[in-house]
């Protein structure tokens, strides 16, 4: 299921999650159709398909590890990324060359990327247990997350007196085991305060657990300052500032990027030049034919050379759009692999297509979606400008990695985000703001109402597997004024 939110006033994102296939590659087919009122303008007369597919960027990335506290905390635990790390300090303290660098940093962005994930799901979990009233649960939970961290805290930062020790504080490593531990310090202080938050409705059941809560996240924020990190600071910009910079070098170890494949560049340039060739071709053979038929100069041979220029402009657009329509799959407009870091294998294979679609040649499927039956005059109506994306996915298995089975990576699926750009949508909208005076309904004089101006633009997104017979449709409202996204509805299918 693709989710979509708002990223930022100007942007949309969607994102899918997709498990990597051990043995047998699979596809999938998403499509995103984006209708644009007319009088927005955003159309193929003003702008280029290869300007609005600008407006699409996309990243792959590894989905943060599953790997709960427990699993990470257990020493005979051999995919833990602790574990590992242990093995490593142990290795680094006898041999500062022994381990590679980029391993050891590796492992602590891992640590880092599936606390950050546990405790989403922690959260959940005590969000639901509040309200199904599961006070005895929700205080077990709480008080295990609590040692548990606790726990892994101590641990970690042991490793890094460890570390302290062999290396000088300017070391890449020593700053990655600064770093870690200052990302650690940072989920612990947050977490604690969200866990506290949720869990106040339940204070009375649960008191001193929930002090704890705050007790441990005060600790956390004054050991940051102990140690004089960064987000220890007094100054909320420089800690939200450090909080970005950490979470961006942490989810570093998860970023695949894409090759891009020069592929359908050189295909362009290939057809382009077949159908320069046959059209320059036909205007050849015009010529030669007026110039054996009539005499040079004429007024027959000035027609007949015109007339084989003229068509030789028109075969080459014919040519095109014949092209374009039957070669789809060789005319994407980017094909791309995002490679895994350590085979440098595939992971996943992508094609991106885009055009403007005619109402018409729309999927019955996705007119009737878009179908607007709070307005039986819609047919009278200027007709909505329609952006198709289509992007088809190829997920090869682990293993043509060439992994043993016991060695696959703990990241076992992949995320893609895709963000779309709206800033062309808002450049003919007119003012947000605008005054409208109407009869006071209590009195006998004007009221004066300050309305916004919205605009609606629709989404509707296809998943697609015919393998495994998925077809899965979902419909968006995107309301925006002049300033950008308002909001986001979800719209029925029925």
């Amino acid at each position: 299921m693709i989710d979509l939110r708002k990223h930022s006033s100007r942007h949309l994102e969607t994102k899918l999650v997709l498990p990597i296939p051990e043995t047998q590659r699979y596809e999938r087919e998403l499509h995103y159709y984006l209708f644009s009122p007319p009088q927005l303008y955003v159309n193929r007369s003003t702008y280029t398909e290869e300007r609005i597919l600008h407006k699409f960027q996309s990243h792959g990335r590894y989905s943060s590890p599953e790997i709960t506290l427990e699993e990470l905390l257990d020493e005979h635990n051999s995919l833990s990324p602790l574990t590992i790390l242990r093995h490593y300090t142990a290795d680094l303290e006898k041999d500062v060359t022994s381990v590679p660098e980029r391993n050891v940093i590796h492992e602590l962005q891992t640590i880092v990327n599936s606390i950050r994930h546990e405790n989403k799901a922690c959260l959940q979990d005590c969000k639901d247990m509040v309200k199904l009233g599961m006070g005895n649960d929700l205080g077990s939970t709480l008080e295990a997350w609590h040692l548990n961290m606790q726990e892994l805290c101590r641990i970690l930062r042991e490793l890094l007196d460890v570390i302290r020790a062999k290396f000088s504080p300017d070391n890449r490593l020593m700053l990655a085991f600064l770093w870690a531990d200052e990302a650690v310090s940072i989920l612990c202080e947050k977490h604690a305060i969200d866990l506290y938050m949720t869990s106040s409705a339940l204070q009375t059941q649960l008191p001193e657990t929930l002090s704890g809560l705050l007790a441990f996240s005060r600790e956390e924020m004054e050991y940051r300052s102990a140690q004089d990190y960064p987000s220890g600071s007094n100054n909320p910009e420089t800690v939200q500032y450090r909080k970005a910079v950490l979470k961006k070098w942490t989810q570093s170890a998860l970023y695949l990027v894409p090759e891009i494949s020069r592929w359908p560049k050189r295909v362009s340039e290939i057809l382009a030049g077949t159908a320069a060739g046959v059209a320059m071709a036909f205007a050849t053979l015009t010529t030669i034919f007026a110039e054996a038929t009539f005499i040079r100069n004429s007024l027959q041979w000035a027609l007949i050379v015109i007339i084989g220029y003229v068509f030789k402009d028109r075969i080459k657009e014919w040519l095109r759009l014949f092209f374009n329509a039957v070669l789809p799959r060789m005319m994407a407009d980017e094909i791309s692999s995002f490679l895994s870091p350590k085979t440098n294998k595939k992971i996943c294979s992508s094609r991106i297509k885009l055009k403007f679609e005619e109402p018409d040649d729309l999927p019955s499927p996705v007119k009737e979606i878009r179908k607007d039956k709070n307005n039986p005059f819609r047919d009278m109506l200027p007709k909505e400008d329609i952006i198709h994306y289509t992007r088809d996915l190829v997920m090869h298995p682990l293993t043509k990695h060439g992994l043993e089975r016991d060695k696959f990576p703990r990241e076992n699926n992949f995320t893609l985000v895709t963000r779309i750009r709206l800033d062309d949508f808002l450049k003919e909208m007119d003012d947000p703001n605008d005054v409208v005076f109407r009869m006071d309904p209590n009195a006998d004089e004007l009221d004066q109402l300050n309305s916004e101006r919205v605009y609606h633009l629709h989404l509707v997104i296809r998943e697609y597997a015919k393998k495994e017979d998925l077809d899965v449709y979902s419909h968006y409202t995107i309301v925006m004024n002049k300033s950008g996204i308002v909001r986001i509805e979800q719209m029925p299918l029925a």
